[in-house]
């Protein structure tokens, strides 16, 4: 998306579209910023002063509640107003044009494959990480087994005793590692109405 043209709108602009308060429009663009790299110009300081409406409400239809988001999707005349910065019809109209192509464009690329949902990366990633946590939170059961073993053969086979259990924690790990992402879905669903 590089290059492409971005319709950028104010936290106070937004906020009188969806009959909200500037600070909870303020507080979902920190969010969308931190979790999902919504597009911003920053001041001199680095506060946000305005951001692309088309990301904005794409990704605010998918991670805000339901009810909210329905509530606070903008009408065709909405939308108008909020990226009218002239009062020029045409200038509006142009901008809404650049609004519908960007959210089209970004549900194309989710569709695709070429966007992925960061809650659900994390989510995964985080079971991915207690597998792996739990399998090696057993190698203390092993001690009795790895101190016969020192006493039989020594540090050789120490060694011999260690790599079998690492063998064994590894193929353990895998097999879970299998059978999450068996039960992970090909891609994450759609949002219905997100083009609206």
């Amino acid at each position: 998306m590089e290059g492409e043209k971005l319709v950028m709108t104010t936290s106070a602009a937004v906020a009188e579209r969806d009959g909200i308060t500037k600070q909870a429009v303020t507080k979902m663009v920190r969010a969308l910023v931190k979790n999902h790299d919504l597009p911003v110009e920053r001041d001199g300081r680095g506060r946000v002063v305005r951001f692309s409406l088309a990301h904005f409400d794409h990704h605010r239809d998918q991670f805000a509640s339901s009810e909210k988001t329905a509530a606070a999707r903008p009408s065709a005349k909405a939308l108008i107003s909020v990226v009218a910065e002239s009062d020029s019809r045409d200038e509006a109209l142009r901008q809404e044009a650049w609004l519908k192509v960007t959210r089209a464009r970004l549900q194309h690329q989710e569709e695709l494959g070429d966007l992925i949902r960061v809650d659900r990366l994390t989510d995964g990633i985080q079971r991915c990480g207690r597998e792996i946590q739990s399998a090696i939170s057993r190698l203390p059961n092993h001690a009795d087994d790895l101190a016969m073993e020192v006493s039989k053969e020594g540090a050789h086979g120490l060694r011999i005793a260690l790599r079998k259990i690492a063998f064994e924690l590894s193929k353990r790990v895998a097999d879970q590692l299998e059978k999450i992402a068996e039960t992970a879905p090909e891609n994450d669903p759609m949002i219905e109405g997100a083009d609206n």
